[in-house]
C-alpha cells in the first residue's frame, strides 16, 4: 500500500506509513452500478432554453416534455388545469412562471431531470 503523503510503498497490513507516520487509510471499493443508477442525476443535453422557455408558454409544461421531463409537464399540465377554477386561476399563472422558470434552467443544464 502506497503512503498519500510520501509516496512510500508499505505493507498491505499497515497502519501507518514506516516512512513518515502518516496513518495509512483503507478505502473500501465502490460499486459502480449502483453508484450510477441511483446516485447520478441526470441532466438535459442539447437543448435550447429560449425554445424551452416559449414553449412552457404556450402550453404549460411543454417545455419539459421537450427537455425529456414527461412526467414533469404532465404534472405542471393537470395541475394548472385542475387548480384554475378553484384559485380563480393565481395558482395556474404561479405553475405558469414555475414552468417557464424551469424549461429554461433544466435546458441550460443547471436543474436536472425527474427521472
Amino acid at each position: 500500500m502506497k503512503c498519500p503523503k510520501c509516496q512510500t510503498e508499505n505493507r498491505q497490513d499497515s497502519k501507518f506509513c514506516v516512512n513518515c507516520a502518516e496513518p495509512l487509510v483503507i478505502v473500501a471499493p465502490v460499486d459502480e452500478g449502483f453508484r450510477r443508477s441511483s446516485l447520478k442525476k441526470k441532466y438535459a443535453q442539447g437543448k435550447n432554453p429560449l425554445l424551452a422557455g416559449f414553449l412552457s408558454l404556450l402550453i404549460i409544461g411543454l417545455g419539459q416534455v421537450y427537455n425529456g421531463d414527461f412526467w414533469k409537464g404532465i404534472v405542471m399540465f393537470i395541475s394548472a388545469v385542475i387548480l384554475f377554477a378553484p384559485t380563480s386561476g393565481i395558482a395556474s399563472l404561479l405553475i405558469l412562471v414555475w414552468s417557464y422558470r424551469d424549461a429554461r434552467e433544466v435546458a441550460k443544464g443547471n436543474e436536472s431531470l425527474w427521472k
